[in-house]
C-alpha cells in the first residue's frame, strides 16, 4: 500500500467507490448516454453509452461505445479491480481508449467495484 493512503474499511468501501467513480474517474462521462439538454440520464446511469467524440487524430482500437458497468455484468470484482490497478483487460490488453489506464490503489479499485456492484 503506497503511504499516505489510509486503508478504508469495508462499511465505507461503497461510499468511497461512489466518491471515485462520480468525483474523480467521472465514469459517467462515456458510461452514461444524456437527454435531449446534455445532461445524464440518471434513468441509465452507468449503463452504456455511445462515445459521441473523437479523437483530433484517428487512434488504433477506439472504441465507439462505453459498456454498461453498473451491477458489473461482463466483468466480475477480480477483473475490475485488475483494470482499475493495471489498465488491462482480462486478455492482457490494455483498455480500448478512450479508457484511462487508471493506477488505482487495491483499496480505492475494490471500493469502485463494491460501488459498481451496487447498481443495479
Amino acid at each position: 500500500m503506497a503511504s499516505g493512503c489510509a486503508r478504508v474499511s469495508t462499511e465505507q468501501a461503497p461510499a468511497r467507490g461512489k466518491y471515485l467513480v462520480e468525483s474523480v474517474a467521472m465514469c459517467a462521462d462515456c458510461h452514461t448516454p444524456r437527454n435531449q439538454d446534455g445532461a445524464f440520464d440518471r434513468s441509465r446511469w452507468l449503463q452504456g453509452s455511445d462515445i459521441d467524440f473523437q479523437p483530433a487524430h484517428a487512434l488504433p482500437n477506439w472504441a465507439g461505445k462505453a459498456p454498461g458497468i453498473a451491477g458489473l455484468p461482463k466483468l466480475g470484482d477480480a477483473a475490475v479491480i485488475r483494470l482499475l490497478e493495471t489498465g488491462l483487460m482480462p486478455d492482457g490488453q490494455p483498455a480500448r481508449p478512450p479508457m484511462p489506464q487508471y493506477r488505482m490503489s487495491h483499496e480505492d479499485a475494490a471500493a469502485v467495484a463494491d460501488y459498481l456492484k451496487s447498481l443495479r
